[in-house]
């Protein structure tokens, strides 16, 4: 391995353990902010990239593609008595009576009686299913005042729908409820804008989803990765403190592998897992072990020259002897 790692647990005491446990906690949610903060610093381009195509997404579907609604709204108020009192004051009992109409009115305008009718006006080309979705019967804030709206794919369709609807419903209030009248407050409007679908509202919501969905998805792939990670990560795993960490100058200077971005080995060194003092450090490191060599290799330079000095010097003796002897044999004889 690139490095060596010693790691240990300090437990003196009780008070000493418990304040251990406390900081390793307090590490290791700090730890988790960084692993957050780091998945989004390391993949903010693409979630921008992600986040600005999910809104043109969002934003085509809302103006080209999804059906556009149109609503038309009408008012009408109800009362409880048919004239009106000769004092013309205001009585508690018909406000009360009148409110409760406007809840019978809501069911009573929703009849088969009504959704027949309204189809026979227009052709037999509605369902009855049809009919309760595109009409909406409404208290407004629990008064007399009684909200209808209709909602279809066309403008001049709600529009013609809300008056025949309004008109019938007129009828249908007389006819059942003899003892009230039903009034006309607000006539059906014509709607110009569409009310759905809002292409504001599918813009950012389709932004949100892009943006949160590709977050997501580096994040859980940066919590499955097995791979072997720097020392703090290490010592939340195990709950134990790093010591030191011993660099292997042999397997740096050598070969010229070190760390990866994700832990593993490569060429190319520590990329962001790591800061600027970091790789500043490892690289005096990478420098200190470059110089310790060449003077090792100096050393082992001069130490082999030595030695050859000293084998010349014996080689020399040697011949001096040998000579000696030649001339002491000669001077015998």
């Amino acid at each position: 391995m690139f490095c060596d790692k010693f790691y240990g647990k300090e437990r003196k005491n009780e008070n000493d353990t418990y304040i251990l446990e406390v900081s390793l906690n307090e590490q290791e949610e700090t730890i988790d902010l960084r692993v957050l903060l780091k998945v989004l610093t390391e993949h903010i381009i693409p979630i921008i990239i992600v986040t600005i195509i999910a809104a043109g997404i969002g934003f085509s579907l809302a103006y080209f593609v999804i059906p556009k609604h149109y609503t038309s709204e009408a008012l009408m108020y109800v009362e409880n008595s048919a004239s009106k009192q000769e004092d013309a004051s205001i009585n508690i009992n018909d406000i009360t009576a009148a409110q409760k109409l406007v809840n019978t009115c809501q069911i009573l305008f929703k009849s088969n009686y009504i959704f027949d009718a309204l189809d026979d006006s227009f052709g037999n080309v509605y369902t009855k299913g049809q009919l309760e979705s595109m009409i909406k019967i409404e208290s407004v804030n629990n008064t007399e005042v009684l909200k209808i709206s209709v909602e279809t794919k066309s403008p001049q369709e709600s529009y013609d729908v809300a008056n025949k609807l309004i008109e019938l419903s007129v009828d249908e209030f007389e006819r059942v409820l003899e003892g009230g009248s039903i009034k006309t407050v607000s006539a059906p409007t014509f709607p110009d804008k569409h009310n759905f679908p809002s292409a504001t509202k599918f813009t950012i919501i389709a932004a949100l989803i892009g943006m949160a969905g590709t977050y997501f998805i580096y994040l859980i792939i940066e919590l499955l990765d097995t791979k072997l990670k720097p020392s703090d990560d290490i010592a939340q795993m195990y709950e134990l403190p790093v010591f030191a960490e011993i660099l292997d100058f042999e397997t740096a200077g050598k070969s010229g592998y070190k760390y990866s971005k994700y832990g593993g080995y490569g060429k190319y060194g520590y990329y962001d897992s790591e800061s600027r003092d970091d790789a500043k450090l490892r690289r005096e490191e990478k420098q200190y072990s470059d110089e310790y060599e060449a003077e090792l290799d100096a050393l082992e330079a001069e130490k082999v020259s030595t030695e050859q000095e000293d084998d010349h010097k014996d080689e020399d003796k040697g011949v001096s002897e040998k000579n000696g002897k030649k001339e002491r044999q000669t001077a015998n004889k």
